[in-house]
């Protein structure tokens, strides 16, 4: 049976995706930080006695988590018309039972932290962001990634604590970055890694990822991160990540 959830199923929608808090860290992220209330955020539950699957609407994107072959591709494709979804994602396996949807296919490496190891941080002066370096922030991000970065949101994330942001700048300019995102009390998602091109291949990056890496362990957050090139998996295999499966995005 398919429910709209509000806040009276918090608990066993949370209990199921704390099965696996790690492939499921996106949607355990935005329900404890936007919950059951929120105009851009709606939540479903498949369930009888149990919870079989969660989708979770956030504004024009859609994540799914559910148990083998419990998908509801039919539900999927209202979802869709409904909420004008353009993004679809969630585990290879999951999206793999939604044949009909035949958009873009974008697909990753989702990797977990396993041992880690803590690589040099050489002289580099690594800080925390304020929310007055948004500016410089998107500029970079803009630069490296090549698409359009908002200032607004950015020094939103900065001020409420939703994700950490830290910095290597020396004479007042920004060269590298690195963020937290979607942080629950047992996981984070490692974002945003950027270098300036004129400053790459000096270890900022390294150095910036290995101590965002130990601020969470220190704080019991397994670090999880997305790859889709080897030059950046070697990296972070280094680091200690591991593979934890394939995610895919649908992407209209």
């Amino acid at each position: 049976m398919m429910i709209r959830c509000s806040e009276k199923h918090r608990q066993e929608c949370l209990d199921y995706l704390n099965s696996d808090p790690v492939m499921n860290l996106f949607l355990i992220g935005d329900i404890q930080q936007y919950g059951f209330d929120h105009g851009f955020q709606t939540v479903f539950v498949d369930k009888d006695e149990q919870v079989h699957a969660v989708y979770l609407v956030y504004y024009d994107g859609l994540l799914i988590s559910a148990a083998k072959g419990r998908v509801d591709a039919a539900f999927v494709e209202k979802l869709v018309d409904e909420y004008d979804i353009r993004v679809i994602q969630g585990r290879q396996e999951v999206i793999d039972e939604l044949p009909s949807i035949s958009w873009r296919r974008q697909q990753c490496v989702f990797s977990r932290m396993g041992e880690f190891h803590p690589l040099p941080q050489g002289d580099f002066e690594i800080r925390r962001a304020q929310p007055q370096d948004a500016p410089a922030i998107a500029q970079l991000l803009q630069e490296v990634f090549g698409r359009p970065q908002a200032v607004q949101p950015l020094r939103r994330q900065i001020e409420t604590g939703a994700g950490r942001h830290l910095l290597i700048e020396q004479n007042g300019i920004l060269y590298c970055q690195a963020n937290s995102t979607a942080e629950t009390p047992r996981a984070a998602m490692i974002a945003g890694v950027a270098t300036r091109a004129d400053h790459r291949r000096q270890g900022m990056a390294k150095a910036v990822v290995s101590r965002l890496c130990q601020q969470l362990l220190d704080e019991g957050k397994t670090p999880c991160l997305f790859t889709d090139s080897e030059e950046a998996a070697a990296l972070y295999r280094r680091l200690g990540f591991v593979p934890a499966g394939s995610w895919v995005m649908l992407l209209k």
